[in-house]
């Protein structure tokens, strides 16, 4: 698809959406355990079609409250939304997100289980496809000439990072960094075991990383005793069901031939990633260290909970996880890409 200009703002980069197709799927609802933000002209159709709509404030920008303790939103009834008309554009855009950077950057929210994989389960390369036009419509309806000032300050906050990261010798262009570690493509080891557990329920429902299971509500991961405790959600708050409690693995899965090509063709996909650059640029210069150290040690991490987390779905399914297959780590990656997604960045969030 390339780079596609809209009407009164920056371009509009979409090449990360190609050979990926999407169909909604109305039993998941998995996007709606979330509090979107709400534009202000979008405001005034969400309270006509619903003037009890609950709102939560901060700073400037106002949110559509969700139930409390990792509810879904206040709308969502029976897995169906019950404002679509008027819902905001979040969710009119999903899966599609866009990183505002140097560039207006938009990319696909892998956990969504209304996308097809097959770009990265597939050896040939995807084609490609217009599966998203409602999704990029609403995206553009949202880039006018005041998001090019967002893209300006977010240029000079890069601006700043690459400045100090220059003066320490740390620095290396994101261009030479794919070039290197697309070279060696670094696999997560036996450094990288046991993984970063997930928050506990005490740290707050909201805080957990879900995904969907063809459950009634989304599964959400918390660290418990014994290992990694699994709850079904419930749309009004907190656990439907408790599913019980999966030790994740304590050193790196084995996988089919096919399995590890589908996770390095996923790391690949979060190399061409700004969001991916975005973190490590800030973690480079919080920590001192050189920019494609950290770049590598953030893609063996996030390899590392994508092996991990298809363990654990493999055995709270009672599937064969030894070797994890290519659905298993698909499963993985649906579990873990959405968790990341959310870490801060020098960026911005369209």
């Amino acid at each position: 698809m390339g780079a596609e200009m809209a009407s009164d703002g920056p371009e509009l980069d979409t090449q990360l959406l190609d050979g990926f197709g999407f169909v909604c799927r109305p039993d998941c609802g998995l996007c709606c355990y979330a509090s979107p933000r709400i534009a202000r002209p979008e405001l005034r159709d969400l309270l006509a079609a619903a003037p009890e709509a609950q709102l939560v404030a901060r700073g400037s920008d106002r949110f559509l409250a969700a139930r409390p303790h990792g509810g879904a939103c206040q709308f969502l009834t029976e897995r169906r939304c019950g404002v679509h008309a008027a819902r905001p554009s979040p969710c009119r855009e999903f899966p599609v997100t866009v990183h505002v950077g140097e560039r207006l950057q938009a990319s696909l929210v892998l956990s969504c289980p209304g996308l097809d994989l097959r770009p990265l389960l597939a050896d040939a390369p995807g084609a490609p496809t217009r599966a998203f036009e409602g999704e990029l419509a609403a995206v553009r309806r949202r880039i006018d000439a005041s998001v090019q000032g967002r893209v300006d300050a977010a240029a000079r906050r890069r601006r700043r990072l690459v400045r100090a990261l220059e003066a320490e010798g740390l620095w290396m262009s994101e261009a030479e960094v794919r070039r290197r570690l697309r070279a060696r493509a670094p696999l997560p080891g036996a450094e990288e075991f046991p993984v970063e557990d997930p928050p506990e329920v005490s740290e707050g429902w909201e805080q957990l990383p879900l995904f969907f299971d063809g459950r009634a509500g989304p599964v959400g991961i918390s660290r418990a005793m014994g290992g990694w405790a699994l709850h079904e959600l419930s749309p009004m708050g907190g656990a439907a069901h408790e599913l019980g409690v999966v030790p994740p693995p304590t050193r790196p899965p084995t996988t089919t031939e096919e399995g590890a090509a589908v996770l390095a063709r996923y790391l690949d996909y979060w190399l061409d990633r700004d969001a991916f650059f975005g973190s490590v640029l800030l973690g480079a210069a919080e920590a001192r260290l050189p920019v494609l150290a950290v770049a590598e040690l953030e893609l063996r991490a996030v390899g590392a909970q994508v092996l991990a987390r298809a363990e654990v779905r493999a055995k709270l399914r009672g599937l064969p996880s030894d070797p994890l297959s290519a659905a298993a780590i698909a499963d993985g990656i649906r579990a873990t890409d959405q968790d990341w997604l959310d870490r801060p960045t020098w960026g911005d969030r369209l």
